[in-house]
């Protein structure tokens, strides 16, 4: 009997379809063992993790490397988690502009606290607690302000 890994997680089945077809055309034998849960309502694949597709343990190192060829998997699709700078300001600190680039193309990303999250379990209800950081969306870099005391 032969281990299976996860080789990919996708959120929708007829994804996971598609890659088991290329990986199968390839000769990599394939399982899906979320599929008939993704049938049956697929609002259930957010909570069962995703759609994951499983190969032979012996066959995992080709089924990524031929999926990376495929264009599958790339780095762009992947999670990170990206560190938030602090960045000292006072009264003449432009907030208007990345502080590391000067680009003007900024935004706020908004990610739920702590107390949001215990909020949520105890009370069953979703509150808008959350914190506030600045992203440049030209070099990337992710930071919120603190006030200098003078």
């Amino acid at each position: 009997m032969s281990k299976w890994s996860v080789v990919h997680t996708v959120t929708f089945l007829q994804d996971a379809y598609m890659i088991k077809s290329y990986l199968e055309s390839a000769g990599i034998e394939t399982l899906i063992p979320d599929e008939f849960t993704a049938q049956v309502n697929n609002f259930y694949t957010t909570a069962i993790g995703g759609v994951r597709l499983m190969v032979r343990t012996e066959d995992l190192e080709s089924g990524v490397a031929l999926l990376k060829e495929g264009g599958y998997i790339n780095p762009e699709n992947s999670v990170t988690d990206e560190e938030i700078l602090i960045v000292g300001a006072d009264s003449s600190t432009d907030m208007t502009c990345c502080p590391f680039c000067g680009s003007e193309n900024i935004g706020k990303r908004n990610t739920p606290g702590m107390a949001m999250v215990i909020l949520y379990f105890l009370l069953s209800a979703l509150f808008p607690i959350f914190r506030s950081a600045n992203k440049c969306f030209d070099c990337g870099k992710i930071w919120k302000f603190k006030k200098i005391r003078q």
